[in-house]
């Protein structure tokens, strides 16, 4: 995977709007969840969520009458591709419209039910009971016609296409957790390919709401304690979170005739899919993404100094984790880290949060603490695992994993320049 590089990154995150902002505060010890206000998530098994602030939609949305049109993550991708690319320098001119694309790390497929909510109020007879004919009469005329067209997966996409005039190769992935890192790792395959000049990779998307409060507590994989403490004796779950990172890949020739600043080269990208069980992974379906990613990069084991873990704190998959890293890495693993513990789980973006996290800690050359982690459990401890303090890295090289529901799993390896 010779001659690709990241030369721009954009994110909004429960920890800030910047890579540098977000790096300090896991650095930091923030923990960004807390009670959930913007709807009642009393009956739920946890009311805690981590939710993006501080974000005003109009900066980032051209077309102010789609606004209406466009649910939290899309938003939040418009304003990550939108950061990415000036992040990256690339004014209007410097790539043509057809060797421009975009892939997309992106959620489920629904609008927001809260928005039909008056249209049910309307369909209650005097009695309270339901009453389809008066809701036909009455609510329905009240629901938006484009009401469905809100949620559809693939609305970053179109939306921040048209916006950006990218006009080439375009993909969008709905594989919950692993989305956003197979739209970079299939990103980055691509323009090896010479599909095109640069590709906007990424993902956006929300668990905060009571779509997907409902469906994980039902799945029973929420945190009761309202915590995530990835690898910790304690682990019991996540907590929903919701966010988008972006990042601009581009073939290094291309980058360097434009006088681009590169910040890491994607050296490997490794995928598969496992599952034993709803919610159990295959440890042979990880180890084999992780190994994939090794091979294609062309590094031993040793090469590893970071390892930026999926770290969703349920027991199972931690303990996957860590065995497949015993098996790969030997007894000497490399630093593990984990950010879920202070953002929360970003589903379809979660791989791309953890990978600009990795990017910026490598860049900064110090590694952020895990979140929540204060005693490992007895099947994680022989993991090099950051605690309690941030710790100081002098290797450029790092991998990152990501993790979905249906057993998907990936890996990507990437070397930070200086």
């Amino acid at each position: 995977m010779n001659g690709v590089v990241l030369t721009g990154v954009g994110v909004v995150s429960p920890l800030g709007h910047t890579p540098q902002a977000m790096h300090a505060a896991l650095c930091a010890g923030t923990i960004a969840p807390q009670r959930v206000t913007r709807f009642d998530a009393s009956p739920f098994p946890s009311a805690i969520g981590g939710v993006v602030s501080d974000f005003d939609p109009k900066a980032w949305v051209e077309n102010r009458k789609n606004l209406k049109l466009m649910t939290p993550p899309v938003l939040y991708g418009l304003a990550g591709v939108k950061l990415a690319l000036t992040d990256a320098g690339l004014t209007a001119d410097a790539v043509l419209p057809e060797r421009l694309g975009l892939f997309v790390g992106a959620g489920m497929a629904f609008g927001e039910l809260s928005d039909l909510v008056p249209a049910i109020e309307r369909g209650r007879a005097a009695d309270g009971r339901w009453d389809a004919a008066r809701f036909a009469r009455e609510g329905m005329p009240i629901v938006n016609p484009l009401w469905l067209l809100k949620g559809l997966s693939n609305n970053v996409l179109g939306y921040a296409s048209a916006q950006h005039d990218a006009r080439g190769i375009n993909q969008n992935y709905c594989n919950t957790g692993v989305g956003a890192l197979h739209a970079v790792g299939e990103a980055a395959w691509a323009l090896v390919e010479d599909r095109a000049d640069v590709l906007v990779a990424g993902g956006a998307d929300s668990a905060v709401n009571p779509e997907h409060f409902t469906g994980f507590g039902r799945l029973g994989v929420l945190s009761p304690s309202g915590a995530t403490r990835p690898f910790d004796q304690r682990h019991d779950g996540f907590v929903p979170g919701e966010g988008a990172a972006f990042f601009v890949l581009e073939r290094e020739a291309f980058a360097r005739a434009r006088g681009a600043r590169v910040l890491a080269r994607v050296c490997g990208y490794g995928t598969a899919t496992g599952l034993k069980g709803l919610s159990g992974a295959d440890p042979d379906a990880v180890e084999a993404a992780l190994r994939r990613a090794l091979q294609v990069a062309g590094w031993a084991a040793s090469d590893v100094g970071t390892y930026q873990a999926h770290g969703n704190a349920n027991p199972l998959f931690d303990r996957i984790e860590a065995q497949v890293l015993s098996r790969v890495f030997g007894p000497q693993t490399p630093a593990v880290t984990a950010d879920k513990g202070q953002l929360g789980h970003a589903l379809a973006a979660a791989g791309a949060l953890s990978l600009c996290a990795l990017v910026e800690s490598l860049r900064a050359r110090l590694l952020p603490p895990i979140g929540g982690l204060d005693e490992p459990d007895a099947a994680c401890r022989d993991l090099d695992l950051v605690a309690g303090t941030p710790r100081i890295t002098s290797n450029p090289r790092g991998v990152v994993h990501a993790a979905g529901l249906g057993g998907q799993t990936a890996s990507l390896a990437l070397e930070v320049v200086s």
